[in-house]
């Protein structure tokens, strides 16, 4: 395996890490609020990195817009999702033609992602953790066909508990969640995030054990 650091090109250059695991599968992972200290240098980043990395994912991590070496402005979400579209079509270069790609989030990253998810041709895997609901509608999530993946806090006060159930009931398509004792911030639970990643994508996954976890 291979890490290094790359260079995305969107509106302006993005800085990302990129850790080349194969052209099986990619995965591209999206920060939480710029405008909250957000970045790709983040626990729960690098949770989801580590469980896409330990089940054989290649992996891009990125800053946004503004963010670190990261070129632009804040964009109040509209240029981001333009990055998670740029970052998508760099890791989708680096893959086989059949390769699955999965796009991840964490809090504003989830969101960026949802709203990103119908411009990238392809797309079958929405990895989100900790969706904002109480900041942002999910009318992506509702119109998104592939599979879902949600984690959640029972604790968290910015993405409420009951409001990703809820969600989780109303979509049609294949979804798992996984809900962990903790606030928005997942301190002390990286390693269950890390671990879910790596059911439901590692080579042996099991995703109907957690369907309902």
């Amino acid at each position: 395996m291979s890490t290094r650091r790359v260079t995305i090109p969107s509106d302006g250059a993005l800085e990302a890490i990129l850790r080349e695991r194969g052209r099986a599968g990619g995965a591209v992972i999206c920060h939480p609020h710029p405008q909250f200290g957000g970045s790709m240098y983040n626990n729960v980043v690098e949770a989801i990195e580590e469980g896409f990395v330990l089940s054989g994912f290649s992996t891009l991590r990125f800053n946004f817009r503004g963010v670190g070496y990261s070129e632009g402005t804040y964009d109040e979400g509209n240029g981001e999702i333009r990055d998670a579209v740029a970052a998508c079509a760099f890791m989708r270069n680096l893959l086989d033609r059949d390769g699955r790609l999965v796009l991840a989030g964490y809090s504003f990253g989830a969101w960026v992602a949802g709203r990103a998810a119908g411009h990238i041709q392809g797309l079958e895997d929405l990895f989100l953790v900790a969706y904002p609901f109480s900041r942002y509608e999910p009318a992506e999530l509702r119109a998104f066909e592939g599979r879902l993946y949600f984690v959640g806090g029972s604790l968290d006060d910015v993405s409420p508990l009951d409001q990703l159930l809820s969600l989780y009931q109303e979509v049609q398509t294949e979804k798992w969640v996984k809900v962990l004792p903790s606030s928005h911030f997942f301190p002390g639970v990286e390693r269950e995030i890390r671990d879910f990643v790596r059911q439901m994508f590692g080579p042996t996954p099991d995703p109907a054990s957690e369907r309902s976890s």
